[in-house]
């Protein structure tokens, strides 16, 4: 049985004009990585061909070095929006924030460095570590630069990092690290520089192939907060990408048109513009 509100949420929005349903809207990617060891197994041609095949028109990409940047966007059609992933670089990704002058040593990475970085992330941050020096000095350049922030943490850091830096725009990995819908639209509205991603997130956004109805009617809400994301941590998730944006576009397609569309590709383009 359907849930009441979702059900007139749905017909209200079919009876709104709306132009000619596409089959599988394009997409733009919010969370891939693209590490020099993973290149060694899954090269420049293979990421394209896979971005390619599945009509990826757009994609924030990680890497911890300007080449694998460099080579993917001279080999690949898919625009590509370079994040400098640091902490993998400064330690281990759970005690960046507590790495002496990590400013000035992003600052310096970001000068020497041949890739125009349009974010910094993902960074790895438990509550614990929010008052750690690292991280304020991590917001005050993204803030000094315009630059995103991906972080990855607990809603106690988002909440610090907006009480310290208003301005600062935040693109929450995950759509946090207790992705469940109250906890969402709260902080949706907390926070609204603060955008989410929602890879990994596939399971408890569509189970069983219906898409859950608390979900379902956060993304109506807010339709203009959210992107996809697939996570290419590893060689494998390349892999595995077509499966895996397979199972997103199962719940994309369970959405009605102009929400599914501004989810799977107009958010990322309207928040990361071509320059």
């Amino acid at each position: 049985m359907h849930h009441p509100v979702r059900r007139s949420l749905v017909a209200l929005l079919l009876t709104l004009p709306c132009a000619a349903t596409s089959a599988e809207p394009p997409i733009f990617d919010a969370h891939l990585h693209y590490r020099p060891a993973v290149s060694e197994h899954f090269g420049i041609s293979d990421v394209a061909r896979t971005l390619a095949s599945n009509e990826v028109r757009g994609a924030i990409v990680m890497s911890t070095e300007d080449g694998p940047i460099r080579r993917l966007q001279a080999g690949s059609e898919t625009r590509i929006v370079p994040f400098l992933e640091v902490s993998q670089r400064l330690g281990k990704k759970m005690d960046w924030m507590h790495v002496e002058d990590l400013g000035e040593r992003i600052a310096r990475m970001l000068d020497e460095s041949e890739v125009e970085w349009h974010g910094l992330g993902e960074f790895h941050i438990l509550a614990d570590d929010r008052f750690g020096p690292g991280l304020e000095q991590l917001l005050d350049l993204a803030v000094a630069r315009d630059l995103t922030v991906m972080i990855h943490g607990d809603p106690a850091v988002i909440d610090h990092a907006y009480a310290t830096h208003p301005e600062v725009r935040i693109l929450w990995a995950h759509a946090g690290s207790y992705a469940y819908p109250p906890l969402v639209q709260d902080y949706l509205e907390r926070h609204p520089r603060m955008n989410m991603d929602l890879s990994m997130r596939n399971p408890r956004i569509n189970p069983d192939g219906q898409i859950d109805d608390d979900w379902f009617e956060l993304f109506l809400t807010h339709p203009d907060r959210f992107m996809i994301g697939v996570d290419t941590f590893t060689a494998t998730r390349w892999e595995e990408y077509t499966r895996l944006k397979d199972e997103t576009r199962a719940w994309l397609t369970q959405l009605p048109e102009g929400v599914a569309r501004a989810i799977a590709f107009e958010n990322g383009e309207r928040l990361f513009p071509a320059q």
